[in-house]
């Protein structure tokens, strides 16, 4: 494996904060403790059935059955929301820790 295909450790690494569209990279956050907030560009029907079986949907959050790195679906993805959680992980840093610790 080339230096080229883990680039994004280097980016990850030197973040503060995080935000991931359809949960690809959560593995290598957690791995790089950045705090991470996940977005999904969902339908009402495909929302629906993600909330019936189940509310998560990245591998970290379904292996520890407990919602470490939040998941903003559908109407829940709004600046507003976006804003406030990133302003909440700016002044408290230890957040990266305690996402890692659970």
């Amino acid at each position: 494996m080339s230096n080229e295909d883990n680039e994004h450790f280097n980016a990850m690494a030197a973040s503060d904060m995080g935000i991931i569209y359809d949960g690809q990279l959560i593995a290598s956050a957690a791995a790089c403790h950045l705090p991470t907030m996940c977005l999904i560009k969902m339908r009402m029907h495909h929302q629906w059935f993600s909330d019936l079986y189940n509310r998560w949907w990245t591998p970290l959050n379904i292996i520890a059955d407990s919602n470490l790195y939040p998941e903003l679906i559908g109407g829940e993805a709004w600046f507003g929301k976006i804003a406030d959680t990133l302003g909440e992980w700016y002044i408290k840093p230890e957040t990266r820790f305690d996402m890692i610790r659970k």
